[in-house]
This record gives C-alpha cells, structure tokens and sequence, in this order.
C-alpha cells in the first residue's frame, strides 16, 4: 500500500502515553475512496475498515489508554483536518470524521479543527515521553 496523501488525513488523535493515531482515507488502485486506515506514529497500520470501526477502534484505544495513571489528570485534544477534497469526495470525507467526532466526544477527548499544511498540526500532541 503507497503512502496516504496529506489532503486525505481525517485526524491525528493523541493518546495518554505518547502514543497516536493518525486517521486516513484508504483508496484503491483507481483512486476511489473505500474507506479509512488507522495508522500509528510510526506508519503501522491498525485498522483498514469503515468509518465505523476505525472510530470504535479509537474508542477501545482510548479506553485501554485511559487506565494509565497519566490520563486522570491530563486533558487530550484531538486535531480533525480540515476538507481539501470536493463533490462526492468531500461528502466520503466528512461521513467518514462523524463517527470519528462521537467517539473521541464519548471518551472525554475535546477536538479542534486544523488544516493539515498549517504549522499547527504538526505540534507535539499528548504528553512528553523522556528517554531515559
């Protein structure tokens, strides 16, 4: 599978120890969208699947995330990229962020919009991890 283009990024979810989950559309050959890919930061893939299951895999991740002692005083703030796609595009698009949107609202995760070239969204997310 080739590397997913920026434009096709949904979200970057940061988690309690460091870790992240970095949200794209997943194209086929002919460059049709069928669907989203979870990816963390070092570029494995998580999850290939539907809108639905990407968001309930970020949920179940958050949830086991949430046990470690960081998360009762640390609040995350999730970054949803902004749409660059058009027509039927930008609809796959912002369905696929809706179910996204509820799970990160359910497990406590406050969001915010970003456009994905904006300096912003390449900030360090969730806590600092020290090497010892």
């Amino acid at each position: 599978m080739k590397k997913p283009a920026e434009r096709d990024c949904l979200a970057l979810v940061p988690g309690y120890t460091g870790q992240a989950a970095k949200l794209f559309l997943t194209r086929s050959e002919d460059g049709r969208i069928d669907g989203v890919t979870v990816f963390d930061l070092l570029g494995h893939i998580k999850l290939q699947g539907d809108a639905d299951a990407a968001a309930a895999w970020v949920g179940d991740w958050l949830a086991q995330e949430a046990d470690n002692r960081k998360a009762r005083r640390m609040q995350l703030l999730a970054q949803m990229f902004i749409c660059k796609l058009v027509g039927e595009e930008k609809g796959a698009f912002l369905a696929a962020q809706k179910p996204l949107a509820r799970a990160l609202a359910d497990a406590g995760v406050r969001t915010r919009s970003v456009a994905a070239t904006s300096g912003a969204a390449r900030q360090s997310l969730g806590p600092t991890v020290k090497k010892h």
